[in-house]
């Protein structure tokens, strides 16, 4: 049925068009302006993104093309099936290859529906996902179009998941890169605010001059929209390709519109970490899990909850006006009624268990000051600019263990506003690094080796690797407890690689381990010498002890 009012509503509107000169006064504008901006958090609008000094061009509808690559209108459960999460098990056939917090399988869960802008729609329970059977478009020239209308958002969920080997580890090789989207929410808007729908990419085949793990860009709003509201999503990839002056890495030209109208324009005139990778859906006939596309669901976060109707993907970059026409095909006023849930449910089965709620970082208050100790970072406040306080360096010893104790005091933003250890070849007392900068750094002949964050994420010099596994799947728990953390970190040496073993114990007591094991670019009897760090957060250094 959706399919006969897209070939009418096309036939019409050509019909129209010879019939009289329109003027474009039917277009929707979404409320708000773009900003765009830098992964840590943005403060400049890309060129060209709407506002009131650059107001969005005026279209006229424009009829679409007859077939689309892929069509889901959510009338039925006809060709979808469900899927939930499950832990990951210790010994799956992809551990050591994956990054993965959960498996995903087979749901006993039925698909629910409710009306939705064009028809019927699906809604998701936060329990499930739903499995797409998707055909990849053929190059880099692509729309990617959807309704969507949520109940809730959890940093980082699902809204759509697509690519190939998602979920799996870092690797250069195209036949097991990791290349995905992820349509989510996140808080990269300006000082940390949450912005939705962000369309967050990956290929790391395709290395970049800062990072040889890969390209990691994203486009996305200037706030948070679709919830509990239809929004109606396009990401138009134009195939163009081009460098990025602030990194030199490779990406595709890209426009997100929303309800119709554009709000992000990705080209080389814009900021750090803005845009498309490259090549995300080819190479599919050596990728190890192959094409996955799913709706709610990956293997890291929570599930979504909420309302996706009218899925589309185009081998083509749609016009302005061939947007405009997708979304004026739907009625964003309709009124969406979860449904209520009496089937199967995968309750018993492992089944993940229910997401925390963030803590609101207004609520925290300053962090209790311990008069015992030796070092700290930052202010009780919890205010700590990134590599602009350390403590002095540690000795990390062949054959040796290293343990430091401290009270991490994180502002509850986001997963990298904790303590991180940083490994250098020099010796020297407290704040003389700020990040080697040499027009600050007090340190004669700074070498560094590589970070490791406290959220299980590193970066370092050539030679630099790093895999790392944690106990807990929920990194909003995780995040809430870091908020009020005792930590222990154990560090042992064998040669050039380093093994960490943290223990966070929460202010309830709760406790959750990480193991990273890192590989610095060091000679196997070089000195190593390790340093905290914070960002965003309170650290108060209580021991060093090396046995």
């Amino acid at each position: 049925m959706k399919k006969f009012l897209a070939i009418l509503l096309a036939l019409v509107m050509v019909l129209a068009i010879a019939a009289c000169d329109q003027t474009g006064d039917d277009v929707k504008d979404p409320d708000g302006t773009v900003s765009g901006g830098e992964k840590d958090p943005a403060e400049n609008p890309p060129e060209g993104s709407g506002g009131e000094e650059n107001p969005p061009e005026v279209v006229d509808p424009e009829p679409l093309p007859a077939t689309a690559l892929n069509h889901w209108d959510f009338e039925s459960a006809e060709g979808l099936s469900t899927l939930h999460q499950v832990p990951r098990p210790v010994d799956s056939e992809l551990t050591g290859v994956t990054t993965s917090q959960f498996d995903v399988v087979e749901s006993k869960h039925e698909i629910m529906f409710a009306d939705g802008p064009v028809g019927k729609a699906a809604y998701l329970d936060g329990k499930y996902g739903i499995k797409l059977d998707m055909t990849a478009p053929t190059d880099d020239s692509y729309t990617i179009a959807f309704w969507y209308n949520g109940d809730r958002f959890i940093t980082f969920g699902p809204i759509v998941t697509m690519g190939r080997n998602v979920g799996m580890a870092n690797s250069t090789d195209p036949a097991t890169a990791v290349c995905w989207f992820n349509f989510t929410s996140t808080t990269w808007g300006p000082d940390g605010a949450s912005i939705c729908p962000v369309a967050w990419n990956r290929n790391s085949s395709i290395p970049w001059s800062n990072d040889e793990n890969g390209v990691f860009p994203w486009v996305g709003a200037d706030n948070t929209y679709g919830k509990k509201e239809w929004t109606h999503v396009a990401l138009v990839v134009d195939g163009n390709r081009y460098t990025c002056p602030d990194d030199n890495g490779e990406r595709i030209g890209t426009k997100l519109y929303l309800n119709g109208q554009l709000f992000f324009d990705a080209s080389a005139e814009n900021l750090y970490y803005q845009g498309v990778a490259p090549e995300i859906f080819q190479h599919l006939d050596t990728a190890i899990r192959g094409l996955e596309a799913y709706v709610g669901i990956n293997y890291w976060d929570a599930c979504y909850k909420g309302f996706i109707d009218d899925l589309y993907i185009y081998d083509e970059a749609l016009t302005a006006g061939q947007v405009l026409s997708l979304y004026q095909m739907g009625d964003a006023t309709v009124a969406s009624v979860a449904p209520e849930y009496t089937g199967p449910t995968d309750d018993g089965e492992s089944e993940a268990p229910a997401p925390a709620e963030p803590i609101d970082p207004a609520t925290l208050t300053a962090a209790p000051v311990n008069a015992n100790a030796i070092d700290v970072l930052g202010t009780p406040d919890r205010v700590c600019g990134f590599f602009v306080d350390n403590t002095d360096t540690f000795a990390i010893e062949e054959g040796k263990t290293t343990t430091l104790t401290f009270h991490n005091y994180s502002n509850g933003v986001a997963n990298w506003n904790n303590f991180s250890v940083g490994f250098c070849a020099n010796e020297f007392t407290t704040d003389k690094v700020a990040n080697g900068d040499p027009a600050v750094c007090t340190v004669e002949g700074y070498t560094e080796y590589g970070v490791q964050r406290a959220d299980a994420y590193g970066w370092g010099a050539e030679g630099f690797a790093q895999t790392s596994t944690m106990s807990w799947t929920d990194w909003v728990a995780w995040l809430n407890l870091m908020t009020d953390a005792d930590v222990t970190l154990k560090m042992t040496r064998a040669a050039n690689v380093v093994t960490m073993d943290f223990t966070f114990t929460g202010a309830d007591g709760t406790v959750m381990t990480e193991q990273s094991v890192v590989t610095l670019g060091a000679a196997a009897d070089a000195p190593i010498n390790a340093f905290l760090v914070g960002d965003g957060c309170y650290i108060e250094l209580l021991s060093a002890v090396t046995e």
